[in-house]
């Protein structure tokens, strides 16, 4: 998994930098807390959402640059055909 070193907050960077080599070392599909049920691919998922959030500061996704984003919808109304 890609670092966080270049989140906006260094702190939770170095926290999720850690959490990302924990999760690196458990197997596929590891039940980490059987209490809970908290497993790795729920770790892998909350890090991947902060992952793509790292860059603001108030939680909210970075908007992507244009060549990211996915081509617009048609700018006339798509009508099925009979």
């Amino acid at each position: 998994m890609a670092d966080f070193n270049d989140a906006a907050d260094p702190e939770l960077g170095t926290a999720c930098n850690r959490l990302a080599a924990f999760c690196e070392a458990l197997p596929a599909d590891a039940l980490v807390d059987e209490a809970s049920g908290l497993s790795e691919p729920d770790l892998v998922l909350i890090l991947r959402r902060l992952y793509a959030t790292r860059l603001d500061t108030h939680g909210e996704p970075v908007a992507k640059s244009a060549e990211e984003r996915p081509a617009g919808r048609a700018g006339v109304p798509i009508t099925a055909r009979k």
